[in-house]
């Protein structure tokens, strides 16, 4: 079974397991989500279940993962390009903490906020990703 089959939950009653282990608030997202849909922040298990279900319903069919909910921090991001020869780039890191709902409303490049040594290890940990899966286009 590969990482991603384990980080992906199927039902409500292993994601609350899952959740209690790692703690709430948890952010209950659908991997195959975006634009702010199929994503909700679930602060406790009185919630959780029809939080899951939420995220189940706007997003059908998609893997579903958790992860512990982190407040106060930025959201960064690596745009890579990759080719069909398993060549790949780190174009620039760029900021994206700036949203509604969970959507992204402004992306700053290249991000300044973080240390240039976080920003380096983050780009090349992006490389070495994409390589690993062999990753192709624009990211």
């Amino acid at each position: 079974m590969d990482l991603y089959e384990q980080a992906c939950v199927n039902d409500s009653k292993k994601g609350l397991e899952v959740a209690i282990r790692i703690g709430f608030p948890v952010m209950i997202k659908a991997s195959e989500g975006g634009g702010g849909k199929g994503i909700r922040k679930s602060t406790s298990r009185d919630d959780f279940e029809n939080l899951f279900r939420q995220v189940q319903m706007e997003v059908r069919g998609s893997p579903i993962f958790l992860m512990k909910y982190a407040d106060s921090c930025r959201h960064l991001e690596v745009q890579i390009l990759a080719d069909q020869s398993g060549q790949a780039i780190s174009l620039f890191g760029r900021d994206c903490s700036i949203q509604r709902r969970h959507q992204k409303i402004i992306e700053e490049a290249p991000a300044v906020i973080a240390p240039s040594e976080v920003l380096e290890k983050m780009e090349k940990a992006a490389v070495r990703l994409a390589k690993m899966v062999g990753y192709v286009r624009l990211v």
